[in-house]
């Protein structure tokens, strides 16, 4: 299903606010429902006082997303200001929380997520992937253990639940349906800035003596990306991968003929991981260095990933929200860097 999603702006108004898609913080659910039917002034004045707080929530959230990190620290400010309830003023806190993580405090945006819990509020969707994010800043095995605890506390569900899984690599982001706006937001919001390392499991120790991995660089997914981006980032990776001197690289597109044809035969598969495995047998090759691109009205979330072509498992995986092309170059070579202890650097 296509989207048509807005293209971001800077621009801080009442306008842009009503039209960004709702992010991460369940916002709606918080505050759509009153209680009883609003016949008085009074009634009206604190309905809109509330639609004027998440709107301002909302923006902070895509602000923070695209590194406008004072603006939407800003719109934070705003929304604690109008917050009337501890509700409103619990979901403030933990927007707060999300623009410190993205700005990369960590001790600050734990702070203000223990400040919202405080309130007594139910949790989020949003808190619970923050405080997973928040928990992998101590190492993977913490933030692992913090999921089980919140699995035990069946706190976990819908789009928080598999943004988790895609973080520890147990789920493949290509294989999430983006069925809306909401969707593209919220895991946009749940995802940017996170980055999975490979495990020592995976280094070249497994790899034979002085043999380096052969990853095929194959296509990218999209939702809203146009061909010209994803051309761009395919080939980023690529050039990013080649550039590191530890890997032979393959195009897939060098063999378009029989990749066609092997797409053809996988028209019934519904997992990426299956199509990995029957790149890997088709190049022999160790891993699938792939990705996707959602446009989501802050601009672009950028998803890289490295399955590994035994079992389809994902080895790696990096998640940005960028701007243009050259943000994605970026990406790319980020991602290319955290693959360097899969083996030693060729001479």
């Amino acid at each position: 299903m296509r989207l048509f999603v807005r293209k971001h702006t800077q621009r801080r108004t009442r306008f842009i606010a009503v039209v960004l898609s709702l992010t991460a913080l369940s916002v709606t659910t918080t505050f759509i429902s009153c209680a009883g039917t609003a016949h008085s002034r009074s009634d009206t004045l604190t309905a809109h006082a509330k639609d004027e707080v998440r709107e301002a929530i909302a923006l902070a959230i895509s602000l923070s997303r695209s590194g406008h990190i004072q603006q939407a620290m800003d719109s934070v400010a705003e929304a604690l200001d109008m917050a009337r309830d501890t509700a409103a003023l619990a979901a403030a806190m933990e927007a707060k929380a999300w623009t410190l993580l993205f700005a990369g405090s960590r001790e600050a945006a734990l702070e203000a997520l223990a400040q919202a819990q405080s309130l007594g509020t139910s949790r989020s969707p949003g808190a619970t992937v923050l405080e997973f994010r928040l928990a992998t800043g101590s190492g993977i095995a913490e933030a692992r253990r913090r999921y089980d605890e919140l699995v035990a506390q069946a706190t976990l569900s819908g789009r928080a639940a598999i943004a988790i899984a895609v973080m520890l690599g147990e789920e493949d982001f290509r294989d999430v349906p983006i069925r809306s706006h909401e969707d593209a937001s919220e895991y946009a919001t749940y995802l940017a800035g996170y980055s999975l390392s490979p495990e020592p499991a995976h280094s070249s120790s497994a790899l034979a003596p002085a043999s380096s991995p052969v990853i095929v660089v194959s296509r990218m997914e999209s939702v809203e990306a146009d061909d010209v981006t994803l051309a761009v980032a395919r080939i980023s990776c690529r050039d990013a991968l080649a550039g590191r001197g530890r890997f032979r690289i393959v195009d897939s597109e060098s063999r378009r003929s029989a990749m066609e044809e092997l797409e053809l035969s996988l028209s019934g598969t519904t997992q990426a991981k299956d199509t990995d495995k029957a790149v890997g047998d088709l190049f022999s090759a160790d891993f699938v260095a792939s990705g996707c691109i959602i446009k989501v009205d802050s601009g672009w979330l950028v998803s890289f990933c490295l399955s590994n072509t035994g079992d389809g498992s994902i080895v790696a995986s990096d998640f940005s929200m960028v701007q243009d092309h050259a943000g994605i170059m970026a990406t790319a070579q980020r991602f290319a860097a955290s693959l360097d202890n899969l083996a030693p650097r060729n001479l």
